[in-house]
C-alpha cells in the first residue's frame, strides 16, 4: 500500500494543523500540501497516495468533482468542511468520500478518519446495513428487486457490497446474472463453524469488476436444511465485518429461519402488488411485524409492477395498510423479461429505460436515508 497521504487546503493555518496530526500518525507520511485544487489533483492521479484530504472551503458543490476522479481512482477522500449538515454529508459521501469531518479539525475525529482509511472501512458511520427485501407471496419480482438493487448500491456507493441469496430452498440470485460461485451459503456456513469469518467471505463471488459479491443459494435443495438460526445470526455477523451493505432475498415462508432474518435486518423491504390479495398480504405482514415488537420505521412498502392507470389507486393502498408507500417500481414487462433471459441487470439492457431508473431512484433514496439515520444517531 502507497502509505502517502496529499492535503488540498488553502487556509495555512488548517495546513499546518494537518501537517502536525499526520506527523504523529505512524502508518502514514504526508507527501505534499496543495493550495491550488487543479495542480494536487494532476499530481494526485500520477502518485497515487493512499489517502487525500480536501477541505471543501468553497462548499461541497466546487470540489466534488474532483472526489468523483479521486474516487473512480480507488483513492481514499476525507473532506473537510466548515459547515456540517446531513445534507452536505450525503452529498460528500455520493461523490465518492470516504469520510466528513467538520472544521475547525478535532484531534481525535481527524486521526480516527485516517484509521479508517487505512483499515478499508468505506463507511463514514462504523456500523454496515442488512436491507432484507421480503414477501410472503412468490412471483411478484422480488428476486429481480433484490439483484438490481444491489448492482445499484455498487454502482453507486462505490463500497462493498453483498447480496446473500436466503432465499431457500429454491433460491436463483445467481441465474438472474449470470454468476457461478464455487461455494454456497450451506458450504460456506458449514466452513465457518471452524474457520470463522474468512470462510463466509471467501465465499462471496464478485460480481464482473464491480464493489459488488454474491453468496449463492445452496447448490443442492438438502443442503439447505443445515441452516439454523443461529446460523443466520454468525452470518451477519462475518459479512458486517467486510461489507458496508448487505442486501438479502429473504424466502416467503412465515418460519423461524425468515423471521431471525428479518429480526436482524435494520432495514425491511416488503414487496407488494396492486391488487386485493396482495395488498391484505401485505397488511397482514405489518401486523405480524407490529406484534413482534418492530420498530415502525424498519418496514418500507415497496409497490412492483406499478400502473399510473391501475384500478385501485396508491392513495387507497396507503389507507388501507395506514402507511404511506415508499418507492413504487414501474411495470416494464419487455425489459425485465429480458434482463432474466439474458440473466443481466436492467441498467445493462437498457440504462434510459424507466424500470432502470426507478431501481436507481429507490437505491439512491435508501443511502439517502440510511446515511442520515446514522447521522442522526452518531
Amino acid at each position: 500500500m502507497n502509505n502517502k497521504v496529499v492535503v488540498f487546503e488553502s487556509d495555512k493555518e488548517s495546513a499546518e494543523l494537518i501537517k502536525t496530526y499526520i506527523a504523529e500518525f505512524n502508518e502514514l507520511e504526508l507527501d505534499n500540501i496543495y493550495e491550488d485544487y487543479k495542480e494536487g489533483l494532476f499530481y494526485t492521479l500520477k502518485s497515487h497516495p493512499h489517502i487525500v484530504v480536501i477541505s471543501a472551503n468553497d462548499g461541497i458543490q466546487a470540489v466534488q468533482k474532483t472526489i468523483n476522479i479521486l474516487a473512480d481512482n480507488k483513492i481514499n477522500v476525507i473532506v473537510l468542511s466548515q459547515t456540517y449538515t446531513t445534507n452536505l454529508v450525503i452529498q460528500a459521501l455520493r461523490a465518492g468520500a470516504k469520510d466528513f469531518i467538520s472544521k475547525p479539525i478535532i484531534k481525535k475525529d481527524f486521526i480516527a478518519s485516517l484509521n479508517k482509511c487505512c483499515k478499508d472501512i468505506v463507511r463514514a458511520v462504523n456500523k454496515s446495513n442488512i436491507i432484507s427485501i421480503f414477501s410472503n407471496k412468490g412471483g411478484i419480482g422480488k428476486t429481480a428487486i433484490a439483484t438490481n438493487l444491489a448492482v445499484e448500491f455498487a454502482r453507486q456507493t462505490r463500497e462493498k457490497v453483498v447480496l446473500v441469496d436466503l432465499n431457500l430452498p429454491l433460491g436463483d440470485v445467481t441465474t438472474f446474472i449470470n454468476i457461478k460461485p464455487s461455494i454456497s451459503i450451506a458450504s460456506a456456513v458449514e466452513t465457518a463453524a471452524h474457520k470463522g469469518a474468512e470462510a463466509v467471505v471467501n465465499a462471496c463471488k464478485q460480481y464482473k469488476d464491480t464493489s459488488l459479491y454474491v453468496l449463492a443459494e445452496p447448490i443442492y435443495m438438502e443442503e439447505s436444511q443445515i441452516m439454523t438460526p443461529t446460523h443466520i445470526f454468525k452470518l451477519f455477523e462475518y459479512l458486517r465485518e467486510s461489507f458496508s451493505y448487505i442486501l438479502v432475498d429473504v424466502g416467503t415462508s412465515i418460519d423461524k429461519m425468515n423471521m431471525k432474518i428479518l429480526e436482524l435486518s435494520d432495514l425491511i423491504l416488503l414487496v407488494s402488488i396492486v391488487n386485493l390479495p396482495l395488498i391484505r398480504n401485505c397488511q397482514r405482514c405489518l401486523d405480524l411485524f407490529s406484534n413482534l415488537g418492530f420498530d415502525e420505521n424498519k418496514t418500507k412498502i415497496v409497490i412492483n409492477r406499478y400502473l399510473e392507470n391501475d384500478e385501485i389507486k396508491i392513495e387507497d393502498v396507503e389507507k388501507v395498510l395506514n402507511q404511506k408507500i415508499y418507492w413504487k417500481i414501474p411495470n416494464n414487462y419487455f425489459t425485465i423479461m429480458s434482463s432474466i433471459n439474458k440473466a443481466m441487470p436492467v441498467s445493462e439492457i437498457n440504462e434510459n429505460s424507466n424500470v432502470t431508473l426507478s431501481f436507481s431512484g429507490l437505491a439512491t433514496k435508501l443511502t439517502e436515508d440510511i446515511i442520515a439515520k446514522d447521522f442522526i444517531e452518531v
